[in-house]
């Protein structure tokens, strides 16, 4: 019985790990997807509209920061859901 619950344990714990993993790669490559979409349109319309790189970065940013916030409300209802 008692080692029944420590894997329970374990498998919980690394589920966990997981989840942090895949959340930290996710925060990396929807980063790097903002800057390359940001500096695209900035080489396309520089004739016309001037971005600072600051600029891109805080965009960049925000728009990561949006994408996790959907992200960890969206495992958290389907965490609530199960």
């Amino acid at each position: 019985m008692k080692e029944k619950q420590k894997n329970g344990k374990i498998e919980a714990a690394l589920d966990i790990a997981k989840e942090i993993i895949f959340f930290i790669l996710f925060t990396a490559a929807m980063f790097a997807y903002w800057m390359l979409m940001l500096l695209i349109i900035s080489f396309v319309t520089s004739s016309f509209l001037h971005f600072s790189i600051e600029g891109i970065i805080i965009g960049a940013v925000l728009g990561t920061v949006a994408l996790d916030v959907y992200y960890v409300l969206r495992k958290v209802k389907k965490r609530r859901g199960n």
